[in-house]
């Protein structure tokens, strides 16, 4: 067994009126790499970078479960040829999330989930 460790700073789930309550309980969440994602996990947030600080927890307003496909830079949803020009692996969340459309990410970008 291997053990990654991440330097990022994972926040308190944020309660107001723009987040919806947590649909898992989010002591069970765990930080994996966005090729890590597997279909049914729940997907709470993504760590953006801010200066030279450490990458802190960025929620989304609604979670979501990933279905994970493959990635198709021409697949015409409006999303994914945002990352066509991406130096690197894409990953496709799926399109089965608040926005309807597809969710690709750097596969090595990090990702707050709670596991299927």
């Amino acid at each position: 067994m291997c053990l990654e460790f991440f330097p990022v700073v994972v926040t308190a789930l944020p309660a107001d009126e723009d987040h919806a309550p947590p649909l898992v309980d989010p002591a069970a969440a765990r930080i994996v790499r966005a090729e890590q994602v597997t279909k049914g996990d729940t997907i709470l947030a993504s760590f953006g970078t801010v200066d030279d600080r450490m990458p802190v927890a960025d929620y989304f307003n609604d979670q979501y479960q990933a279905h994970p496909k493959p990635y198709a830079p021409t697949c015409g949803c409006g999303s994914c040829a945002t990352m066509a020009d991406h130096e690197g692996p894409v990953v496709d969340l799926g399109d089965d999330n608040p926005w309807e459309v597809c969710d690709p990410w750097p596969a090595a970008d990090l990702v707050l989930i709670v596991p299927a």
